[in-house]
Protein backbone atom coordinates (compact mmCIF):
# COMPACT_ATOMS: atom_id res chain seq x y z
CA UNK A 1 0.00 0.00 0.00
CA UNK A 2 1.36 3.41 -0.94
CA UNK A 3 1.48 6.37 1.42
CA UNK A 4 -1.15 8.08 -0.74
CA UNK A 5 -3.49 5.11 -0.28
CA UNK A 6 -3.09 4.84 3.50
CA UNK A 7 -6.08 6.92 4.59
CA UNK A 8 -7.82 4.22 6.59
CA UNK A 9 -7.85 6.07 9.90
CA UNK A 10 -9.48 9.33 8.80
CA UNK A 11 -12.47 8.51 10.98
CA UNK A 12 -10.22 9.07 14.00
CA UNK A 13 -10.26 12.83 13.32
CA UNK A 14 -12.98 13.30 15.95
CA UNK A 15 -11.24 11.14 18.53
CA UNK A 16 -8.45 11.65 21.05
CA UNK A 17 -4.94 12.45 19.81
CA UNK A 18 -6.35 13.08 16.34
CA UNK A 19 -4.08 15.96 15.43
CA UNK A 20 -2.69 14.04 12.47
CA UNK A 21 -6.11 14.20 10.84
CA UNK A 22 -6.63 17.91 11.50
CA UNK A 23 -3.53 19.35 9.86
CA UNK A 24 -5.23 20.85 6.84
CA UNK A 25 -6.01 24.56 7.09
CA UNK A 26 -8.71 25.63 4.61
CA UNK A 27 -8.73 29.01 2.90
CA UNK A 28 -10.29 31.94 4.78
CA UNK A 29 -13.75 33.26 3.95
CA UNK A 30 -12.82 35.34 0.92
CA UNK A 31 -16.23 36.99 0.63
CA UNK A 32 -15.99 38.66 4.04
CA UNK A 33 -12.26 39.03 4.65
CA UNK A 34 -10.70 40.17 1.37
CA UNK A 35 -10.82 43.94 0.99
CA UNK A 36 -8.76 44.72 -2.12
CA UNK A 37 -10.05 46.62 -5.13
CA UNK A 38 -12.69 44.60 -6.98
CA UNK A 39 -13.49 42.21 -4.11
CA UNK A 40 -17.07 42.19 -2.77
CA UNK A 41 -16.10 43.48 0.67
CA UNK A 42 -13.54 45.87 -0.75
CA UNK A 43 -16.10 47.51 -3.01
CA UNK A 44 -18.65 47.66 -0.19
CA UNK A 45 -16.19 49.29 2.20
CA UNK A 46 -15.21 51.85 -0.41
CA UNK A 47 -18.72 53.26 -0.30
CA UNK A 48 -18.21 54.53 3.29
CA UNK A 49 -16.12 57.18 5.02
CA UNK A 50 -13.23 55.67 7.00
CA UNK A 51 -10.78 57.24 9.46
CA UNK A 52 -7.19 57.28 8.23
CA UNK A 53 -5.12 59.01 10.91
CA UNK A 54 -5.27 61.57 13.70
CA UNK A 55 -5.01 65.25 12.84
CA UNK A 56 -2.03 65.54 15.18
CA UNK A 57 -0.10 63.05 13.03
CA UNK A 58 -0.01 65.51 10.13
CA UNK A 59 3.08 67.69 10.48
CA UNK A 60 5.10 69.63 7.93
CA UNK A 61 6.01 66.25 6.41
CA UNK A 62 3.77 63.91 4.41
CA UNK A 63 2.66 60.65 6.00
CA UNK A 64 2.68 57.35 4.10
CA UNK A 65 -0.08 54.91 4.97
CA UNK A 66 -2.07 52.00 3.60
CA UNK A 67 -5.86 51.74 3.68
CA UNK A 68 -7.96 49.08 1.93
CA UNK A 69 -4.78 47.64 0.42
CA UNK A 70 -3.95 50.93 -1.32
CA UNK A 71 -0.72 52.81 -0.67
CA UNK A 72 -1.51 56.44 0.10
CA UNK A 73 0.13 59.62 1.25
CA UNK A 74 -1.67 62.00 3.61
CA UNK A 75 -0.60 65.60 4.13
CA UNK A 76 -1.76 69.04 5.17
CA UNK A 77 -0.62 71.70 2.74
CA UNK A 78 0.51 75.10 3.92
CA UNK A 79 -2.93 76.56 3.31
CA UNK A 80 -4.34 74.07 5.85
CA UNK A 81 -6.08 71.70 3.44
CA UNK A 82 -5.77 67.92 3.88
CA UNK A 83 -4.92 65.82 0.85
CA UNK A 84 -5.00 62.04 0.41
CA UNK A 85 -3.28 60.91 -2.78
CA UNK A 86 -1.94 57.74 -4.30
CA UNK A 87 1.51 57.32 -2.84
CA UNK A 88 3.53 56.99 -6.05
CA UNK A 89 4.14 59.99 -8.29
CA UNK A 90 2.40 59.80 -11.66
CA UNK A 91 5.62 60.84 -13.38
CA UNK A 92 8.09 58.06 -12.55
CA UNK A 93 6.71 56.43 -9.41
CA UNK A 94 8.75 58.08 -6.66
CA UNK A 95 6.97 57.95 -3.31
CA UNK A 96 5.31 61.21 -2.37
CA UNK A 97 6.09 60.47 1.28
CA UNK A 98 9.40 62.17 0.42
CA UNK A 99 7.60 65.06 -1.23
CA UNK A 100 7.59 68.71 -0.26
CA UNK A 101 4.41 70.04 1.31
CA UNK A 102 3.63 73.25 -0.55
CA UNK A 103 1.33 76.24 -0.26
CA UNK A 104 -1.06 74.40 -2.54
CA UNK A 105 -0.67 70.63 -2.62
CA UNK A 106 2.46 68.51 -2.55
CA UNK A 107 5.56 68.51 -4.78
CA UNK A 108 7.45 65.35 -5.75
CA UNK A 109 11.05 65.39 -4.55
CA UNK A 110 12.40 63.79 -7.76
CA UNK A 111 11.41 66.07 -10.63
CA UNK A 112 9.27 68.65 -8.85
CA UNK A 113 5.83 67.80 -10.17
CA UNK A 114 3.20 69.58 -8.07
CA UNK A 115 -0.13 67.91 -7.25
CA UNK A 116 -3.21 69.58 -5.78
CA UNK A 117 -5.37 67.77 -3.20
CA UNK A 118 -7.89 66.75 -5.89
CA UNK A 119 -5.15 65.18 -8.02
CA UNK A 120 -4.86 68.05 -10.49
CA UNK A 121 -1.30 68.43 -11.75
CA UNK A 122 -0.39 72.07 -11.21
CA UNK A 123 3.22 72.09 -12.42
CA UNK A 124 5.55 69.83 -14.40
CA UNK A 125 8.95 71.57 -14.15
CA UNK A 126 11.30 70.65 -16.97
CA UNK A 127 8.53 70.31 -19.52
CA UNK A 128 8.37 72.91 -22.32
CA UNK A 129 6.09 75.86 -21.67
CA UNK A 130 3.79 74.69 -24.47
CA UNK A 131 3.48 71.17 -23.02
CA UNK A 132 -0.07 69.97 -22.36
CA UNK A 133 1.09 66.98 -20.31
CA UNK A 134 -0.06 68.33 -16.95
CA UNK A 135 -3.54 68.97 -18.33
CA UNK A 136 -3.95 65.52 -19.87
CA UNK A 137 -4.69 63.55 -16.68
CA UNK A 138 -5.11 63.72 -12.90
CA UNK A 139 -3.09 61.98 -10.21
CA UNK A 140 -5.06 59.52 -8.04
CA UNK A 141 -6.74 61.37 -5.16
CA UNK A 142 -9.53 60.83 -2.65
CA UNK A 143 -11.96 63.05 -0.77
CA UNK A 144 -10.70 63.89 2.74
CA UNK A 145 -12.55 65.31 5.71
CA UNK A 146 -11.37 66.35 9.17
CA UNK A 147 -13.74 65.97 12.09
CA UNK A 148 -12.88 66.51 15.75
CA UNK A 149 -9.23 65.52 15.45
CA UNK A 150 -9.55 62.61 12.99
CA UNK A 151 -8.90 62.59 9.23
CA UNK A 152 -11.41 60.57 7.20
CA UNK A 153 -11.28 59.37 3.60
CA UNK A 154 -13.86 58.32 1.04
CA UNK A 155 -12.32 55.89 -1.49
CA UNK A 156 -15.30 54.93 -3.63
CA UNK A 157 -16.73 56.25 -6.92
CA UNK A 158 -16.86 60.06 -6.71
CA UNK A 159 -20.50 60.18 -7.83
CA UNK A 160 -21.49 57.80 -5.01
CA UNK A 161 -19.94 59.80 -2.16
CA UNK A 162 -22.29 59.75 0.86
CA UNK A 163 -22.77 62.49 3.40
CA UNK A 164 -20.34 62.28 6.29
CA UNK A 165 -22.20 60.38 9.05
CA UNK A 166 -22.95 62.23 12.30
CA UNK A 167 -23.96 60.38 15.49
CA UNK A 168 -26.08 62.02 18.17
CA UNK A 169 -23.53 61.62 20.98
CA UNK A 170 -20.93 63.61 19.05
CA UNK A 171 -22.93 66.82 19.19
CA UNK A 172 -24.13 66.68 22.80
CA UNK A 173 -23.34 69.84 24.80
CA UNK A 174 -20.33 69.45 27.07
CA UNK A 175 -18.91 66.32 25.45
CA UNK A 176 -15.18 66.23 24.72
CA UNK A 177 -13.99 63.77 22.09
CA UNK A 178 -10.39 62.59 22.45
CA UNK A 179 -9.07 60.69 19.40
CA UNK A 180 -6.96 57.54 19.52
CA UNK A 181 -5.30 55.16 17.06
CA UNK A 182 -4.03 51.60 17.56
CA UNK A 183 -2.36 49.24 15.09
CA UNK A 184 -3.95 45.78 14.85
CA UNK A 185 -2.10 42.65 13.72
CA UNK A 186 -4.87 40.75 11.97
CA UNK A 187 -7.71 40.87 9.46
CA UNK A 188 -10.33 43.51 10.21
CA UNK A 189 -13.26 41.11 10.57
CA UNK A 190 -12.11 39.17 13.63
CA UNK A 191 -11.61 42.44 15.52
CA UNK A 192 -14.97 43.79 14.39
CA UNK A 193 -16.63 40.53 15.45
CA UNK A 194 -15.23 41.02 18.94
CA UNK A 195 -17.65 43.92 19.35
CA UNK A 196 -20.55 41.46 19.01
CA UNK A 197 -19.06 38.95 21.47
CA UNK A 198 -19.83 40.32 24.96
CA UNK A 199 -19.58 36.92 26.64
CA UNK A 200 -15.79 36.99 26.33
CA UNK A 201 -15.72 39.76 28.95
CA UNK A 202 -16.68 37.18 31.58
CA UNK A 203 -13.50 35.23 30.86
CA UNK A 204 -10.78 37.19 29.06
CA UNK A 205 -11.06 40.64 30.64
CA UNK A 206 -11.52 39.57 34.24
CA UNK A 207 -7.91 38.35 34.17
CA UNK A 208 -6.36 41.65 33.18
CA UNK A 209 -8.00 44.45 35.12
CA UNK A 210 -10.13 45.34 38.09
CA UNK A 211 -12.37 47.36 35.75
CA UNK A 212 -13.89 44.08 34.61
CA UNK A 213 -13.88 42.32 37.96
CA UNK A 214 -17.10 41.54 39.79
CA UNK A 215 -19.97 42.58 37.53
CA UNK A 216 -18.36 41.39 34.30
CA UNK A 217 -17.63 37.93 35.72
CA UNK A 218 -21.33 37.09 35.64
CA UNK A 219 -22.23 35.18 32.47
CA UNK A 220 -25.02 37.19 30.82
CA UNK A 221 -28.11 36.52 28.78
CA UNK A 222 -27.51 38.02 25.35
CA UNK A 223 -29.96 38.69 22.53
CA UNK A 224 -29.08 40.05 19.10
CA UNK A 225 -30.91 41.69 16.24
CA UNK A 226 -30.32 43.43 12.93
CA UNK A 227 -31.49 47.06 13.01
CA UNK A 228 -31.98 49.94 10.61
CA UNK A 229 -33.22 47.77 7.74
CA UNK A 230 -29.86 46.04 7.59
CA UNK A 231 -27.57 48.97 8.39
CA UNK A 232 -26.41 47.60 11.74
CA UNK A 233 -26.57 45.06 14.54
CA UNK A 234 -27.20 45.48 18.26
CA UNK A 235 -26.86 43.17 21.19
CA UNK A 236 -28.72 43.37 24.48
CA UNK A 237 -26.68 41.91 27.34
CA UNK A 238 -28.35 41.30 30.72
CA UNK A 239 -26.60 40.37 33.97
CA UNK A 240 -27.96 39.64 37.44
CA UNK A 241 -25.86 41.31 40.15
CA UNK A 242 -27.51 40.60 43.49
CA UNK A 243 -30.43 42.98 43.84
CA UNK A 244 -29.45 44.79 40.64
CA UNK A 245 -29.93 43.97 36.96
CA UNK A 246 -27.57 45.42 34.36
CA UNK A 247 -28.91 45.89 30.82
CA UNK A 248 -26.19 46.80 28.33
CA UNK A 249 -26.63 47.44 24.62
CA UNK A 250 -24.02 47.89 21.91
CA UNK A 251 -24.76 49.36 18.48
CA UNK A 252 -22.63 48.41 15.48
CA UNK A 253 -23.01 49.95 12.02
CA UNK A 254 -22.01 48.00 8.94
CA UNK A 255 -19.40 47.46 7.91
CA UNK A 256 -16.89 48.45 10.63
CA UNK A 257 -18.18 51.14 13.02
CA UNK A 258 -19.03 50.42 16.67
CA UNK A 259 -20.07 52.37 19.76
CA UNK A 260 -19.11 50.85 23.10
CA UNK A 261 -20.45 51.53 26.59
CA UNK A 262 -18.77 51.98 29.95
CA UNK A 263 -16.29 49.66 31.64
CA UNK A 264 -16.16 51.92 34.70
CA UNK A 265 -19.47 51.13 36.36
CA UNK A 266 -19.56 48.31 38.92
CA UNK A 267 -23.23 47.51 38.55
CA UNK A 268 -23.82 48.20 42.23
CA UNK A 269 -25.90 51.36 41.85
CA UNK A 270 -28.71 52.54 39.63
CA UNK A 271 -27.92 53.97 36.23
CA UNK A 272 -30.28 55.02 33.44
CA UNK A 273 -29.28 55.20 29.77
CA UNK A 274 -25.61 56.06 30.03
CA UNK A 275 -24.35 56.71 26.52
CA UNK A 276 -21.44 55.19 24.58
CA UNK A 277 -17.98 56.08 25.86
CA UNK A 278 -16.15 54.97 22.69
CA UNK A 279 -16.90 55.52 19.00
CA UNK A 280 -14.48 53.53 16.87
CA UNK A 281 -13.76 51.95 13.50
CA UNK A 282 -11.63 48.93 12.61
CA UNK A 283 -10.18 49.87 9.22
CA UNK A 284 -8.33 47.34 7.04
CA UNK A 285 -4.84 48.29 5.97
CA UNK A 286 -4.65 45.11 3.92
CA UNK A 287 -6.00 41.59 4.31
CA UNK A 288 -3.84 40.79 7.36
CA UNK A 289 -3.42 44.09 9.23
CA UNK A 290 -5.83 46.78 10.38
CA UNK A 291 -5.99 49.96 12.41
CA UNK A 292 -8.37 50.94 15.22
CA UNK A 293 -9.27 54.64 15.11
CA UNK A 294 -11.91 56.51 17.05
CA UNK A 295 -12.78 58.76 19.95
CA UNK A 296 -13.10 58.37 23.68
CA UNK A 297 -15.92 60.61 24.90
CA UNK A 298 -15.37 62.54 28.14
CA UNK A 299 -17.69 64.77 30.13
CA UNK A 300 -19.98 64.92 33.12
CA UNK A 301 -22.15 62.15 31.70
CA UNK A 302 -19.15 60.07 30.58
CA UNK A 303 -17.30 59.25 33.83
CA UNK A 304 -14.16 57.19 34.30
CA UNK A 305 -10.80 56.96 32.59
CA UNK A 306 -8.25 59.65 31.80
CA UNK A 307 -7.81 61.75 28.69
CA UNK A 308 -4.04 61.39 28.82
CA UNK A 309 -4.41 57.62 28.39
CA UNK A 310 -5.90 58.09 24.90
CA UNK A 311 -3.93 58.98 21.78
CA UNK A 312 -1.35 57.43 19.46
CA UNK A 313 -1.03 53.73 20.34
CA UNK A 314 -2.91 54.12 23.60
CA UNK A 315 -6.48 53.91 24.85
CA UNK A 316 -8.02 53.78 28.32
CA UNK A 317 -9.92 50.56 27.60
CA UNK A 318 -7.78 47.67 28.89
CA UNK A 319 -6.76 44.91 26.51
CA UNK A 320 -7.03 46.84 23.24
CA UNK A 321 -3.35 47.60 22.62
CA UNK A 322 -0.66 45.00 22.00
CA UNK A 323 1.33 43.90 25.05
CA UNK A 324 5.02 44.21 24.15
CA UNK A 325 6.31 41.83 26.84
CA UNK A 326 5.63 38.26 25.66
CA UNK A 327 5.46 36.68 29.11
CA UNK A 328 3.07 39.36 30.32
CA UNK A 329 0.93 38.77 27.23
CA UNK A 330 0.81 35.05 28.00
CA UNK A 331 -0.20 35.65 31.61
CA UNK A 332 -2.64 38.49 30.99
CA UNK A 333 -3.75 38.44 27.33
CA UNK A 334 -6.19 41.05 26.11
CA UNK A 335 -8.39 41.48 23.06
CA UNK A 336 -5.35 42.21 20.89
CA UNK A 337 -3.70 38.87 21.69
CA UNK A 338 -6.94 36.88 21.51
CA UNK A 339 -7.78 38.23 18.06
CA UNK A 340 -4.34 38.34 16.45
CA UNK A 341 -3.60 34.77 17.55
CA UNK A 342 -6.61 33.48 15.60
CA UNK A 343 -4.22 33.58 12.60
CA UNK A 344 -3.67 36.68 10.45
CA UNK A 345 -7.04 35.82 8.89
CA UNK A 346 -9.29 33.65 11.05
CA UNK A 347 -10.39 30.47 9.28
CA UNK A 348 -14.15 30.14 9.72
CA UNK A 349 -14.22 26.58 8.36
CA UNK A 350 -12.26 25.39 11.41
CA UNK A 351 -14.54 27.01 13.98
CA UNK A 352 -17.00 25.15 16.19
CA UNK A 353 -19.32 27.95 17.25
CA UNK A 354 -21.78 27.73 20.12
CA UNK A 355 -24.52 29.78 21.73
CA UNK A 356 -22.08 32.47 22.89
CA UNK A 357 -21.26 33.20 19.25
CA UNK A 358 -24.70 34.44 18.22
CA UNK A 359 -23.50 37.98 17.57
CA UNK A 360 -20.59 36.79 15.44
CA UNK A 361 -22.93 34.65 13.34
CA UNK A 362 -25.39 37.52 12.97
CA UNK A 363 -22.91 40.15 11.82
CA UNK A 364 -21.52 37.71 9.25
CA UNK A 365 -25.07 37.16 8.05
CA UNK A 366 -25.76 40.90 7.91
CA UNK A 367 -22.56 41.53 5.94
CA UNK A 368 -23.36 38.77 3.45
CA UNK A 369 -26.86 40.14 2.97
CA UNK A 370 -25.37 43.55 2.19
CA UNK A 371 -22.80 42.18 -0.25
CA UNK A 372 -25.38 40.03 -2.05
CA UNK A 373 -27.90 42.83 -2.46
CA UNK A 374 -30.36 41.34 0.01
CA UNK A 375 -30.27 44.44 2.25
CA UNK A 376 -30.22 47.44 -0.11
CA UNK A 377 -30.47 49.94 2.77
CA UNK A 378 -27.09 48.69 4.01
CA UNK A 379 -25.50 50.63 1.13
CA UNK A 380 -25.22 54.38 1.79
CA UNK A 381 -27.03 56.75 -0.55
CA UNK A 382 -25.02 59.36 -2.46
CA UNK A 383 -25.26 62.74 -0.78
CA UNK A 384 -27.53 65.32 -2.44
CA UNK A 385 -25.73 68.26 -4.00
CA UNK A 386 -24.46 70.66 -1.37
CA UNK A 387 -24.96 68.25 1.55
CA UNK A 388 -21.72 67.42 3.37
CA UNK A 389 -22.96 65.93 6.67
CA UNK A 390 -25.87 63.68 7.56
CA UNK A 391 -28.50 64.58 10.11
CA UNK A 392 -27.55 63.17 13.53
CA UNK A 393 -28.31 59.46 13.80
CA UNK A 394 -29.42 58.15 17.19
CA UNK A 395 -27.23 55.53 18.84
CA UNK A 396 -28.73 52.55 20.67
CA UNK A 397 -25.63 51.83 22.75
CA UNK A 398 -26.42 52.29 26.44
CA UNK A 399 -25.96 51.02 29.98
CA UNK A 400 -28.81 50.83 32.49
CA UNK A 401 -28.68 49.31 35.97
CA UNK A 402 -32.05 48.63 37.60
CA UNK A 403 -32.80 47.73 41.18
CA UNK A 404 -35.08 44.79 40.41
CA UNK A 405 -35.36 41.77 42.75
CA UNK A 406 -34.44 38.29 41.48
CA UNK A 407 -37.28 36.18 40.11
CA UNK A 408 -36.25 33.06 42.05
CA UNK A 409 -34.96 30.00 40.21
CA UNK A 410 -32.81 29.81 37.10
CA UNK A 411 -35.57 29.52 34.51
CA UNK A 412 -37.67 32.34 35.97
CA UNK A 413 -34.61 34.57 36.27
CA UNK A 414 -33.57 33.83 32.68
CA UNK A 415 -37.06 34.74 31.51
CA UNK A 416 -37.01 37.94 33.59
CA UNK A 417 -33.68 39.02 32.11
CA UNK A 418 -35.03 38.54 28.62
CA UNK A 419 -38.29 40.33 29.33
CA UNK A 420 -36.68 43.38 30.93
CA UNK A 421 -34.01 43.59 28.23
CA UNK A 422 -36.61 43.42 25.47
CA UNK A 423 -38.64 46.21 27.04
CA UNK A 424 -35.54 48.39 27.40
CA UNK A 425 -34.80 47.95 23.70
CA UNK A 426 -38.39 48.82 22.80
CA UNK A 427 -38.28 51.98 24.92
CA UNK A 428 -35.11 53.13 23.17
CA UNK A 429 -36.47 52.36 19.69
CA UNK A 430 -39.75 54.14 20.40
CA UNK A 431 -37.89 57.28 21.45
CA UNK A 432 -36.43 57.73 17.96
CA UNK A 433 -39.24 60.17 17.23
CA UNK A 434 -37.57 62.55 19.71
CA UNK A 435 -34.22 64.29 19.33
CA UNK A 436 -31.35 65.42 21.51
CA UNK A 437 -31.92 66.05 25.20
CA UNK A 438 -35.66 65.46 24.85
CA UNK A 439 -34.97 61.92 23.63
CA UNK A 440 -32.53 61.18 26.46
CA UNK A 441 -34.87 62.47 29.16
CA UNK A 442 -37.81 60.61 27.66
CA UNK A 443 -35.88 57.33 27.69
CA UNK A 444 -34.63 57.85 31.24
CA UNK A 445 -38.14 58.64 32.45
CA UNK A 446 -39.60 55.51 30.88
CA UNK A 447 -36.76 53.33 32.20
CA UNK A 448 -37.50 54.50 35.73
CA UNK A 449 -41.18 53.71 35.19
CA UNK A 450 -40.19 50.24 33.99
CA UNK A 451 -38.13 49.70 37.12
CA UNK A 452 -41.10 50.60 39.31
CA UNK A 453 -43.28 48.14 37.41
CA UNK A 454 -40.97 45.26 38.40
CA UNK A 455 -40.91 46.14 42.09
Amino acid sequence: MSVQQDRSNESDAKGAFGGYHKREVPDPDKELTRIGHGTPMGEYMRRFWHPVCLSEQLTDLPMATKILDEELVVFRDKSGRVGILHKHCSHRGTSLEFGIVSDKGIRCCYHGWLFDIDGKILETPGEPAVSKLKDSFYHGAYHAREYKGIVFVYMGPPDKKPAFPIRDTWIEPGVKMVPFILEVGNNWLQTQENNLDPSHSSFLHTRITEHFAGSFTEVPRIDYQIVGDGTGVIYSCKRRLGEYMWVRQLHTFLPNESHVGTVYHDGDSQLYFQRALWSRWIVPRDDVTSVYIGWRLFGEEYPGGREEDCGIEKIDMPGQARISDYEEAQRFPGDWEAQASQRPIAVHALENMGTTDGGVALIRKALRQALRGEAPNAWPEPAPDGVEESDPVNLYTEDTVFKIPPAGGYEKEWELLGDVGSRVTDIIFEADKFEGRERIERIQERLKELEVAYN
